[in-house]
């Protein structure tokens, strides 16, 4: 088992927000996290990569617990964290960018990243902060890609992009979890778009999970309907 999540607890000093959270996920499976604004998505993946406090439950990776506030820990076992802003460096250059990530690699990546966005190719010289929403958001997975992960968790994959560029992304993700056999796991405030993207999905409620399943199941559940509008 790639990740295993046994009764996780997280949050931010004196803030719990997440509890009781036990979920498996095997290398080349995706998994997307759904349910609306303020229901803990993001806090649990940060407190799965030890971005925020676990104050109860373990993560493994391998079999092998990782100590709670230690993201390097995550980084150098193949998990990448692309959070919600991006977290592009954005005086660097698209190339600059993308070679640091080579640097910092877990494993040398299967997968060639100016193929999977040409854009990024054409604009390589371009600095990071110059570039639109939609084309930092490319960067930061192409970077994310880059360091060679097993598994990939990506905090608001279409937030704030217009379509044909969530359209594109998603292209490339399906392809990268294909040819790569990456495992994904997706926190989206489009639910469709998530369950395209993801063979299983879990649905959070006030810091719980309250149904869990394939994205096919639950997303035709009549019972999760409202959970998963934003």
């Amino acid at each position: 088992m790639l990740l295993s999540a046994q009764d996780v607890g997280g949050g931010y000093g004196a803030i719990h927000i997440v509890k009781g959270i036990s979920f498996d996920l095997d290398a080349g499976e995706t998994l997307a996290v759904l349910g609306r604004n303020g229901m803990g998505k993001t806090t649990l993946l940060r407190t799965l990569v030890g971005l925020a406090d676990r104050f109860a439950g373990d993560v493994l990776i391998d079999g092998l617990p990782v100590p709670p506030r230690n993201p390097r820990a995550f980084a150098r076992l193949g998990i990448t964290f692309v959070p919600d802003d991006r977290g592009v460096f954005p005086r660097l250059t698209i190339g600059e960018n993308i070679g640091l990530a080579r640097l910092c690699a877990y494993a040398p990546s299967k997968l060639d990243v100016y193929e999977l966005f040409p854009v990024l190719k054409a604009r390589a010289e371009q600095p990071a902060g110059t570039l639109s929403g939609g084309q930092q958001q490319q960067l930061a997975i192409a970077r994310a890609l880059s360091t060679g992960p097993r598994l990939l968790i990506i905090d608001e994959l279409s937030q704030g992009l217009q379509p044909s560029i969530v359209q594109d992304l998603t292209a490339s993700l399906t392809a990268a979890t294909r040819d790569a056999g990456l495992a994904l796991i997706l926190v989206d405030q489009n639910p469709e778009l998530a369950m395209r993207i993801c063979e299983r999905v879990m649905v959070m409620q006030r810091g719980e999970v309250v149904a869990a399943g394939p994205s096919a199941t639950v997303g035709s559940d009549e019972r999760f309907l409202d959970l998963l509008v934003v």
